[in-house]
């Protein structure tokens, strides 16, 4: 077995093992391998006593310093003597320590004496540094992430390799072809006393996912994958994890290999790795040129680095489900790719290899519990701790029960009471959920005794039971298909109003709220059944509800003689193009509903051309959010055009679509003669600096509209001296966001003199642009005399101490504005 040492941050528990090397007959730990584990480590101590550490024959270290080579009183050491049993405590360093400065210092001044070319690659060294750093700290904020199994449904850690390896040739990148591994969760969550199993993130052993149109993948998953590459290459230890440096490693689990090619795979791994860096490196700086951004590694560069990582923080559910879906798309057979799904004692899901699995759940008990399955034609999928049963009498369903609590790897229950069951076998069915991890249940008790409880139909007490099964803390969603003689949805009053959203049986109140409740297609239908007689309710939520176009086709067709539904949400399902024309036909007759969702949908351009012809004629819809669909520039310019003759519309969420520039003349426009539209996001499109100038314009005529969101769109310092000089005339526009959109100090400048004349804008959002402390400044002289302004928000602008300074001193004399991130 391999030689390790025990290493913790002192005063932690959590210990990790770091392997020990032979060198010069010593047994010894690299220092380089320790701080990949703990970054920004000062010493070791053994109890309170600081370790020894090894030197050359003169007691001195060498460093190089680019080309050069400057040798330096040893001040960090650069291994440690190997303690076998004993854990070394870690410290870490707040700011630099004595001696590092000292050592600083005397680089320095060996630096002072070379030549300029020299400080400027140690410049760039620096930026470098910075740079990884930054990659760093996005790989560690995906690995903290946590995730509940509703959310969770496929494993969120995976990167991409080429198809074959091949020496990096920019001219040929756009050939390549890639495949997707996913990677175990393997941590401190799988381990067992005496387990032998490494516990460290690694690799699926798994002949990986052909990624289809990479370009588009890269361009959503890119930021993502660029700190998962990194991680695996140079390993990290955060949050319980420990993730080994490819190059250390003795296993690589991509494929099945012998031991005498471990050595051969492992630096075809790395060398697939670094092609997959690269690759995604050039498209990254592609992409700055086209966008004017300096990309020889300046400070310029390092900030468009940082907001390329911006949104890179952790894939969200809806990210996860998307890459499900395309998966499936791509690659329909073994989904998962030999992983499988724990819940830790935290409630957290993690995927694992088919080792950790079996070691966290008792290997015979699930056997048992296998078979229990097996002789009632049931199915279990282990991966995904799914089952799906049909009980036949009461004694099978005490025999499943039993079973049950001794499986501690069933999240998924779809559970069907096939016989005339009682309240008593409801309350087996509870205890036997209290000591299981269950979370989510779809039971069905169409066979319940209602001749038994005829006499207390609408009585509270008829649903006791199931609310007991509602409220265990494991349980996060709860469907139940009830008899149709049993009483009405507004007869269940759980004792926490939260409850019925975990809850979904009938339909009968004034807002229903199903929430990720997997109704899907058939579902939908149902609820349009009664969609079409119900006159009481007015709110209806089925977000993620995997409800497709014929779910929708249903409910449209409900709407059309519905006459007390104002809001509708679909937000995350899958209606597409097909839904959205079918709804777009309800639109044209209905006359209530005020409120429509339609959130990540892919309705497309084709949906988004619709929905535009029913909006020349409806007049009851003020609310249409159609963020993240995909419409395009045809969708967009058909929904302009419908604006100029819609007189109720009052909110447009067209946020992530796809806009481009090209098409801002048309909502120009349309907002000379719209009279009744007030928020309008445009977030997160392409509308550039050109399209920026030409929408400008519009506040100088429009008279309505009194929010205008444009966060992320690289609109620069020329879109917005445009819209300031409108923003001198407009008296309706109160809220404005500029975030993210390479705005520097022109921009700022600009904005400062339109808001010395400007009376009605209140909220100014500058978030994530670069005015710096000249802009600061330049805002800072408004806001002594303007006095509407009341929040204006300039965080992460690289404002230093001058522009803090600017700012303090206005505040002193304006009594009314808040700033936010200076």
């Amino acid at each position: 077995m391999e030689e390790t040492q025990l290493f913790r941050l002192i005063g932690s528990a959590v210990t990790v093992e770091i392997p020990v090397s032979h060198v010069g007959g010593q047994n010894i730990v690299f220092w380089e391998d320790v701080e990949q584990v703990f970054p920004g480590m000062q010493h070791v101590q053994n109890g309170k006593v600081a370790v020894n550490v090894l030197r050359d024959s003169d007691g001195n270290r060498t460093v190089m310093l680019s080309n050069y080579f400057i040798t330096v009183p040893s001040i960090t050491p650069h291994r440690i003597k190997h303690l076998p049993g004993v854990v070394l405590d870690v410290i870490k360093s707040t700011g630099p320590s004595t001696e590092e400065s000292k050592f600083r210092e005397y680089v320095v001044e060996k630096v002072d004496k070379l030549d300029d070319n020299v400080i400027k690659v140690l410049h760039n060294q620096r930026l470098m540094q910075d740079r990884l750093a930054l990659i760093q700290q996005k790989a560690e904020a995906i690995l903290v992430q946590n995730y509940e199994l509703l959310e969770y449904t496929i494993p969120r850690l995976f990167i991409v390799l080429p198809e074959t390896s091949m020496p990096w040739d920019p001219a040929k990148m756009f050939r390549t072809k890639f495949r997707l591994y996913f990677i175990y969760e393997c941590g401190e969550h799988t381990k067992v006393p005496g387990s032998t199993f490494p516990n460290h993130l690694h690799l699926a052993k798994h002949e990986g996912y052909t990624v289809n149109k990479p370009t588009k993948f890269f361009e959503k998953y890119g930021p993502f994958l660029m700190a998962m590459l990194h991680l695996i290459k140079v390993g990290a230890g955060i949050a319980g994890h420990l993730v080994p440096a490819l190059a250390n490693l003795k296993v690589v689990d991509v494929i099945d290999s012998t031991l005498s090619a471990v050595d051969s795979v492992t630096k075809q791994v790395i060398d697939d790795v670094d092609y997959s860096i690269k690759y995604l490196e050039e498209n990254r700086t592609q992409i700055q040129k086209s966008n004017g951004v300096d990309t020889e590694g300046g400070e310029v560069a390092l900030r468009y680095l940082e907001s390329y990582f911006s949104r890179v923080e952790g894939l969200e559910g809806v990210d996860l489900r998307q890459l499900g879906s395309y998966l499936k798309a791509n690659s329909p057979d073994n989904l998962l790719g030999n992983l499988y799904c724990i819940t830790t004692d935290k409630g957290h899901v993690k995927w694992v290899c088919i080792d950790h699995y079996r070691q966290a759940y008792n290997e015979r008990d699930q056997q048992d519990f296998e078979k229990a399955v097996q002789v009632n034609d049931g199915s279990y999928d282990p991966q995904l701790g799914k089952v799906v049963i049909s009980l036949g009498s009461k004694i099978i369903a005490e025999e499943f029960f039993y079973a049950l609590t001794k499986a501690r790897r069933v999240d998924d229950l779809d559970i069907t009471f096939n016989w005339v069951c009682s309240r008593s076998d409801l309350e087996k069915l509870e205890n036997a959920l209290k000591e299981s991890r269950v979370s989510i249940l779809r039971l069905d008790i169409r066979k319940f005794r209602t001749s038994f409880g005829r006499k207390l139909i609408a009585a509270s007490t008829q649903y006791e039971t199931l609310f007991h099964i509602v409220e265990l803390p494991n349980t996060k969603r709860v469907h139940v298909v009830l008899p149709n003689e049993l009483a009405k949805l507004s007869d269940f009053k759980p004792k926490r109003p939260s409850d019925l959203h975990k809850l979904s049986c009938r339909l009968d109140s004034d807002s229903l709220a199903l929430r990720n409740s997997l109704i899907g297609d058939n579902g939908a239908q149902a609820l349009s059944e009664a969609l079409k007689v119900n006159s009481t309710l007015t709110t209806l939520s089925l977000y993620n509800n995997s409800v497709r176009d014929n779910g929708a086709q249903a409910l449209s067709e409900a709407l059309k003689t519905n006459s007390t539904l104002t809001t509708l949400d679909l937000t995350f399902n899958s209606i597409g193009s097909d839904g959205a024309q079918a709804l777009s036909e309800a639109l044209k007759t209905n006359s209530t509903l005020t409120t429509l969702d339609l959130t990540n949908n892919s309705i497309g351009s084709d949906g988004a051309q619709a929905l535009s012809e029913a909006l020349k004629t409806n007049s009851t819809l003020t609310t249409l959010d159609l963020y993240d669909n995909s419409i395009g520039s045809s969708g967009t310019q058909a929904l302009f055009e419908a604006l100029k003759t819609n007189s109720t519309l009052t909110t447009l969420n067209l946020y992530g679509n796809s806009i481009r520039g090209n098409t801002v003349q048309r909502l120009l426009k349309a907002l000379r003669t719209n009279l009744t539209l007030a928020i309008l996001d445009l977030t997160y499109n392409s509308i550039e600096s050109n399209g920026a100038q030409a929408l400008f314009e519009a506040p100088k005529t429009n008279s309505t509209l009194t929010t205008l969101i444009w966060w992320n769109n690289t609109i620069r310092d020329d879109g917005v001296q445009t819209l300031s000089e409108a923003l001198k005339i407009n008296s309706t526009l109160t809220t404005l966001d500029l975030s993210f959109n390479s705005i520097g100090f022109n921009g700022a400048r600009a904005l400062s003199e339109a808001l010395k004349t400007n009376s009605t804008l209140t909220t100014l959002n500058l978030r994530d642009n670069s005015i710096g402390d000249s802009g600061a400044q330049a805002l800072s002289e408004t806001l002594k005399t303007n006095s509407t302004l009341t929040t204006l928000d300039l965080y992460n602008n690289s404002i230093g101490s001058n522009g803090a300074q600017a700012l303090s001193e206005a505040l002193k004399a304006n009594s009314t504005c808040r700033i936010n991130g200076t």
